[in-house]
């Protein structure tokens, strides 16, 4: 990599801004002793070692920081989850959402860096000099590098609107970037997941790594927003009915775990080690990897943070530490360590799952209502249901006991230790989503009936009743992403892309988030980072901010 002394994520955008200390005695070395972008990247290998850098931020996604700080993305302050340790806290107080709110100038900056190195293995890949086997082998590495940059892009214009493209390595200062617009941006994304979904692989041996169905998920959601109802129906089509590989919804038990009697094919889903095509699921699209070994193979399993992915920690509440009930306040296999670091709405929690049958989504197998009491405590037993009266205070519920869904957590940790051993893969795409965006579709053109049908695909799944085409509208499909949906897809980014962001928080977010909420933040800001190093052009905020 070309030697150079900082490297930031600039301004506007987290481009390359490139600075150089002329005291620093490396910068005195021969050239020709130094490896540049120039003569870095001459054959697959290569190549792939800079795709790692791609997927390695994506990790990132999930496994960057400690408390709710990856609660963010997945939708805290919104109509689904909320911090309940804080009524004060970021995203419950909206008024602290401003253009220096750490958690989404991150998701900003995670979004450049894959830009940066899509856009460095983009122009390495096409120059002549580099030792291909065969001009396919050239085109599924370019075709991983347009992926990520429109994948990057997406999330961008989704999450903020019109944000500078950047559109090949930044090799120099550069201070003068200048917003396009959301459209331009989704235009732009458009041409690369066109090229990446034409170009990428049907399958792959490698867990994790991108194929075509994960380029044309990516576009199907990109037409709607372009208003290309068509368009996205037949990129979704073509994940559903098999043309980019065989894709399906898992329907009985697989994996590790799957003869435990008490367990069903949904909470097979999210145990450890079967979020992979490799295990026998057919329903992951996209798979952040997280395994504690080593994959041995482009992208690297393991964390980058804490040794192991907080979600249990976050997600779970923290009853093992109800003292009252029993408890030790020690967690246990049995229990997992949450800490109640972001707790679900009750919208998340019980308004959506009203009339909703036996759908096994909300059965105690994959959610967890019923806690016990871990002694005599009065006139309870040890083993006896706790009842509603007996949380008395704001901590009970908000703390100690919520409904734990199973897909945070587990009962059977790595080694026994419930501090560290939940680690599993996280889904980036999952097939239903799928079925979601074409649904949305299919409602952009006013076919209700054929967006009920694919809804009906999913819950039919969950063996829940069935929607009819007369209940179906955007507001319905948002609350089936939260029955199937919650915690794995990006929230934040699903409201922000509908405009909905404002609407749905005030109806159905935590009461601190309803007060606070406002129109413009259907937008997030540019961070003010950005702004600032961007001397040299105007580089206004959202509306608002």
């Amino acid at each position: 990599m070309k030697l150079y002394k900082n490297i930031m994520i600039s301004a506007t955008a987290g481009m390359l801004l490139l600075s150089s200390c002329k005291d620093d005695a490396f910068l005195k070395e021969n050239l020709r002793d130094r490896l540049s972008t120039e003569t870095a990247y001459t054959n697959k290998a290569q190549f792939d070692a800079l795709s790692a850098n791609m997927y390695r931020t994506i990790q990132l996604f999930y496994n960057t920081a400690d408390l709710n700080h990856e609660a963010f993305i997945l939708g805290q302050g919104t109509d689904v989850c909320f911090d309940p340790r804080d009524d004060a806290a970021k995203y419950n107080n909206w008024g602290l959402v401003n253009s220096r709110e750490p958690f989404s100038e991150d998701w900003f900056n995670l979004q450049y860096s894959i830009i940066k190195d899509a856009n460095t293995l983009i122009e390495n890949a096409l120059k002549p000099d580099v030792l291909w086997v065969n001009e396919t082998q050239k085109n599924e590495t370019l075709a991983e590098g347009y992926f990520f940059r429109g994948f990057a892009y997406r999330n961008l214009a989704n999450m903020y609107g019109g944000v500078p493209i950047v559109d090949k390595p930044v090799k120099e200062a550069k201070i003068d970037f200048v917003r396009n617009t959301r459209e331009e941006v989704w235009i732009f994304a458009k041409r690369d997941l066109e090229f990446a979904r034409t170009n990428l692989p049907l399958t792959t041996t490698s867990p994790g790594r991108v194929v075509r169905a994960a380029a044309d998920h990516v576009l199907a959601e990109v037409n709607i927003c372009l208003k290309d109802y068509d368009g996205a129906i037949a990129a979704a089509t073509r994940v559903i009915d098999g043309t980019d590989g065989a894709y399906s919804l898992v329907n009985a038990r697989f994996g590790a775990r799957s003869t435990e009697a008490d367990k069903n094919y949904y909470y097979d889903l999210f145990v450890m080690g079967n979020q992979n095509r490799q295990t026998g699921n057919n329903e992951g699209i996209f798979v952040a990897q997280f395994e504690q070994s080593s994959t041995g193979a482009v992208v690297i399993g393991g964390t980058q943070f804490a040794g192991r992915p907080l979600i249990e920690r976050m997600m779970w509440c923290n009853y093992w530490g109800l003292i009252k009930a029993g408890y030790t306040n020690v967690a246990q296999d049995s229990t997992g360590r949450g800490v109640a670091y972001c707790r679900p709405t009750n919208y998340t929690n019980y308004t959506i799952w009203r009339n909703s049958g036996t759908d096994i989504r909300n059965n105690e197998t994959n959610i967890k209502r019923k806690y016990y009491f871990a002694a005599n405590v009065g006139t309870f037993r040890k083993g006896d249901v706790i009842p509603k009266s007996f949380l008395t205070t704001r901590d009970d519920t908000m703390l100690y006991v919520y409904p734990n869904w199973a897909k945070f957590g587990t009962d059977k940790h790595i080694a026994q230790k419930p501090d560290n051993g939940y680690v599993r893969d996280f889904y980036v795409i999952r097939l239903p989503e799928t079925y979601f965006l074409r649904a949305e579709a299919y409602l952009g053109k006013s076919r209700a009936d054929l967006a009920a049908d694919d809804l009906n695909v999913v819950r039919r799944r969950a063996q829940a009743p069935l929607v009819a085409a007369a209940n179906v509208d955007i507001d319905y499909i948002l609350d089936e992403r939260a029955r199937e949906l919650y915690g794995e897809e990006f929230r934040m980014m699903t409201l922000t892309r509908l405009g909905k962001l404002y609407e749905r928080t005030k109806k159905y977010g935590y009461e601190r988030s309803q007060e606070s909420v406002q129109s413009f933040n259907n937008l997030l800001p540019i961070p003010q980072n950005a702004i600032d190093r961007n001397v040299g052009a105007q580089m206004p905020n959202n509306t608002g901010y």
